[in-house]
């Protein structure tokens, strides 16, 4: 599992993507999904919270449903 310091403590990717507000809080991730995220390096988690900034909420405000079709996507973008 990656994690990186954050303001002086460790945050797992799950966490730091919740602090950005890119995924909800709680998430909906399976444990499979949290355990994917979690595996990204620092450097992908950093660009996708750098996308959220850039693009900025009112972009992000719309959801799309997911695949499975019974629930909307996790990731807020």
């Amino acid at each position: 599992m990656t994690k990186k310091r954050v303001e002086g403590k460790f945050m797992t990717n799950v966490d730091r993507l919740q602090a950005a507000g890119l995924l909800e809080t709680p998430h909906l991730l399976t444990d499979d999904e949290a355990e994917q995220v979690n595996q990204l390096s620092p450097a992908e988690v950093d660009a996708l919270i750098s996308v959220r900034s850039k693009l900025g909420d009112a972009f992000f405000a719309r959801k799309v449903p997911d695949g499975d079709g019974h629930r909307y996507g996790t990731l807020i973008f």
